[in-house]
């Protein structure tokens, strides 16, 4: 068997070297364009951004409006660092607004410029009583055949637009409000007219919406009206007021800008605290729960079923009896035993056994006399003392007994007409009781023995 030898000649491995070289620096061209165009195509009002919707242009109108030290750029608006004379110029905010730090900021003197049309700031809006509405369908003028770039013109003589004569907005949305000043308006073609920038005092301060933040994007600033209009929105900002000059620093924040501390008060913990909670909730709202969150509460919730199933599958149940081999109650008999027990339970009232013994008393007696039905404890005594049923002794306790036995007997219609009347305790009804068996067994032994005094009406003894 024989072997057949390839010879590799040194002019093929060159050339295939070269070929992985080139292919290795085409893929590093490659990955470095991929990264140039991720850096270029910046998000949308990224105030660091030269494309067409950054907001570069802005920041550096606003440096040569104010001068650079007083345009501060940020990410973050720590609210603990502003100062009444200083202004918030706030463009398209992607989280919820701190409506409340916000208002306190503006009460002392500060100014907030917020452009927005489909963000977050609907939460300011609402809080100072401000809804949206759409623009006309048909605006009076508008750029490109395009009624989505209608033409906006000053509603009012305000400051902002002294020097505007016609602004160009994208897709903007309207402000309502009836007590505000309207600053710019969107004139209508056969359908009424929409404020698209309104501006109002809040305490010492301002504030002024407009709602669309596409006026002021690079793109849109080359129209000389859009940029007459962001001049307007920065001298606004830290324009000197009725009560003094401001002079004070403008802030410039876009997109989803964090927000901390409190206004002109101490750092608090339990103020980031209810921010953080406010913005989570916010988000939810808005977006969903998140799915981090929404997997901890799904496995939270399968363990607690977990939990639960597993603690009533291995419970162990008493066996119940069946009802109709159970013992029943003495109390829900009939006869003398189910009434003796009504009588002797814990919650009957202690008179309904007086009165039963009472009872019992006058039918015993009545029937050692012979008599057909039961007398007056008058007649009863007498007869008893005439017969000798009873010594002196025995009348004398028989008779007492009767008396609180009848005391007993009003109580109990003194108490039905709605009087109070003292309780009757248990050691009182046991001696009444052993009080009656004494003297029915002694008037019964001398009615047995014959033992009789007299006889009334002229009976033989």
């Amino acid at each position: 068997m024989h072997k057949t030898w390839r010879v590799i000649r040194p002019s093929s491995i060159w050339c295939r070297s070269k070929r992985a070289l080139l292919l290795t620096i085409l893929a590093c061209l490659a990955s470095l364009a991929t990264l140039g165009l991720r850096d270029a195509s910046a998000a949308p009002f990224d105030l660091s951004g030269s494309d067409w919707e950054g907001c570069a242009e802005l920041v550096r109108l606003a440096k040569g409006e104010l001068g650079a030290a007083r345009v501060v750029a940020t990410t973050q608006i720590d609210f603990h660092e502003l100062k009444p004379e200083d202004g918030l110029l706030l463009l398209y905010p992607e989280r919820s607004l701190d409506v409340d730090e916000l208002t306190k900021f503006m009460r002392a003197g500060g100014r907030v410029v917020m452009l927005d049309d489909f963000g977050r700031g609907d939460s300011l809006l609402k809080h100072f009583g401000m809804e949206r509405v759409a623009s006309p369908r048909r605006p009076a003028e508008f750029l490109r055949r395009n009624p989505q770039l209608a033409l906006a013109e000053p509603a009012s003589a305000h400051p902002v637009v002294s020097d505007v004569s016609r602004v160009v907005t994208n897709h903007p949305t309207g402000l309502a409000h009836p007590d505000l000043s309207p600053v710019l308006k969107i004139r209508g073609n056969g359908e009424p007219d929409v404020i698209v920038a309104v501006a109002g005092a809040v305490g010492q301060g301002r504030l002024l919406a407009v709602g669309d933040p596409s006026t002021v994007m690079n793109s849109m600033l080359r129209y000389g009206g859009n940029k007459a209009f962001a001049r307007g929105l920065v001298r606004y900002a830290v324009d000197k007021d009725s009560w003094g000059a401001r002079g004070g620093r403008l802030f410039v924040a876009a997109g989803g800008f964090d927000q901390k501390g409190t206004f002109g008060e101490d750092e608090s913990s339990l103020s980031e605290t209810l921010r953080a909670l406010r913005e989570a909730l916010e988000i939810m709202r808005h977006e969903g729960v998140p799915a981090p969150l929404a997997y901890a509460l799904a496995c939270a919730i399968g363990l607690a079923l977990v939990v639960w199933v597993g603690s009533r599958a291995g419970r162990l149940h008493k066996p119940i009896t069946p009802r109709f081999v159970r013992r029943i109650p003495q109390v829900a008999q009939g006869g003398v035993a189910g009434h003796a027990a009504v009588i002797a339970a814990p919650q009957t009232s202690r008179v309904l056994a007086v009165l039963e013994l009472k009872s019992a008393l006058e039918e015993q007696l009545t029937a050692v006399l012979g008599l057909a039905k039961v007398p007056g404890h008058t007649e009863l005594l007498s007869q008893i003392a005439a017969r000798g049923l009873l010594d002196a002794e025995g009348v004398h306790s028989l008779r007492r007994l009767l008396l609180r036995m009848s005391n007993v007997e009003t109580m109990v219609v003194f108490q039905r007409s709605g009087g109070m009347v003292q309780p009757i305790r248990d050691n009182e009804v046991v001696s009444i009781a052993r009080t009656v068996k004494q003297l029915l067994d002694a008037a019964e032994a001398n009615a047995r023995a014959g033992a009789f005094t007299s006889s009334p009406k002229g009976e033989p003894a």
